[in-house]
């Protein structure tokens, strides 16, 4: 990756403050790990200019000052919020950490007061992670990374919704106009079918749309890998008669003739009854074809650094997200400890999102302590609110790519004075005397 450059633009801002363009940044919400950002910052003020439409909006910052720590809704000096958040978590007996949207860094630091006050573990995107992990772990996948999917994938198939609506520039990075080892390329959406502005984007490529209702999308797979397997629609009892029978047997035939086919899905956004059955699906025709030819599964995902969350996780206690610490030991349900069953039995919440003003869930048994993003609106003032920076705009940080292969590095745009969610959490760990 290019390292982001500094160009003087000698514009007059704000308060006469002279205004910088940085490129080739790397951006650390959505997962993509896109490279090439551009913004220009005009003393604490970020207008982004060269982004996606998510991160245009999460980058943006404004020339005004942010918030302070508040206590019980009165602005503090941070030392004496540090001490209120160590004091709530001391007398706390069954903490919940949620959000958990922050660099590696801060994950590393939330971990140790896990460690330290006992507490469960869970992110705000780890629905997906989970219906993929169910998968993962019980039969396992072969999966590709960003670089082979740009540069040899020659049929792409996307199952359920457009990726563009969570993933604004997904074709742009996965789908370049030349690719490296193959000529031409197939895109066959089995769901929804693609966006117009998809289709505009994919023009120089063959499109196959092969519809599916949402709730259809697993019974139309296990048909594909029926055909794949050389067997009839007759086994379906009629419900792969038709259009639909007829478009899972010609793309069974692609899918046979391709060289390097690629099976995408997001699956956060995948219809919640049979998300898992769809991955399961997946994977299993990927497993199939590689019997006589080569393909993989690009799982999409990694929203807000997720996959570092679950890595950071994994190092630390050997179990992932939606785990229960408590001093030295730790005890992984993903069941029990997903955030919202998690809190019905809490008697505090930490709710930690430094990367966009995603607002703590719903709790009322006891005190949350926010270490979160300074323009989140509370629907409860909680207790402690500590603003911390956005790794990537007010401090330096290290996020994971949505593949897991990679690990990005973002850097620090303006001085805000917001402190680093790392840095908050082990004054509160000192706090305490731990």
């Amino acid at each position: 990756m290019t390292e982001p450059a500094a160009i003087d633009d000698t514009t007059e801002g704000a308060a006469g403050a002279a205004t910088r363009r940085l490129t080739d940044l790397a951006c650390g919400f959505c997962g993509l790990g896109c490279d090439d950002l551009e913004v220009a910052v005009t003393g604490r003020a970020v207008r982004p200019r060269t982004a996606c439409p998510e991160a245009a909006v999460l980058l943006r910052r404004g020339p005004g000052p942010p918030p302070g720590p508040r206590v019980e809704g009165r602005e503090v000096p941070l030392a004496q919020a540090v001490s209120a958040a160590a004091r709530h978590l001391a007398a706390s007996r069954a903490a919940v950490f949620s959000g958990l949207g922050t660099d590696v860094d801060g994950l590393r630091g939330l971990a140790d007061l896990a460690v330290r006050f006992g507490a469960s573990l869970d992110h705000a995107g780890s629905e997906g992670l989970f219906r993929n992990l169910d998968t993962l772990q019980r039969t396992g996948w072969i999966a590709a990374t960003l670089a082979e999917l740009r540069t040899r994938c020659d049929v792409l198939v996307v199952i359920g919704a457009d990726p563009r609506r969570a993933y604004g520039r997904f074709f742009e990075r996965a789908v370049p106009p030349e690719a490296l080892f193959t000529d031409d390329r197939t895109m066959v959406f089995l769901g929804s079918g693609p966006e117009a502005a998809t289709r505009d984007q994919l023009a120089g490529h063959r499109l196959i749309e092969v519809p599916v209702v949402p709730g259809f999308l697993g019974e139309a797979l296990a048909g594909l890998e029926a055909f794949l397997r050389g067997r009839g629609a007759a086994e379906f009892a009629g419900a792969l008669d038709g259009a639909l029978g007829a478009d899972l047997a010609e793309l069974a035939e692609l899918l046979r003739a391709a060289r390097y086919a690629v099976f995408v899905w997001d699956a956060a956004d995948l219809p919640a009854p049979q998300a898992e059955e769809v991955v399961h699906r997946a994977a299993a025709i990927v497993a199939q074809l590689n019997r006589a030819g080569r393909a993989a599964v690009f799982p999409l995902g990694g929203r807000d650094n997720v996959v570092g969350a679950n890595q950071v996780m994994l190092w630390r206690f050997g179990h992932p997200l939606r785990t229960l610490v408590d001093g030295r030991a730790s005890r992984h349900a993903p069941d029990l400890y997903a955030t919202a069953v998690a809190l019905r039995d809490a008697d505090l919440l930490l709710h930690a999102d430094s990367f966009r003003p995603r607002p703590p869930p719903a709790f009322s048994a006891g005190p949350v302590i926010a270490l979160a993003h300074p323009a989140t609106e509370f629907a409860r003032e909680p207790e402690v609110f500590i603003p911390v920076g956005t790794p990537g705009v007010d401090h330096a940080g290290t996020v994971f790519r949505m593949d897991g292969i990679v690990c990005l590095p973002l850097e620090k745009l303006r001085d805000a004075g917001l402190p680093r969610l790392a840095d908050v959490a082990a004054a509160i760990r000192a706090e305490d005397g731990a």
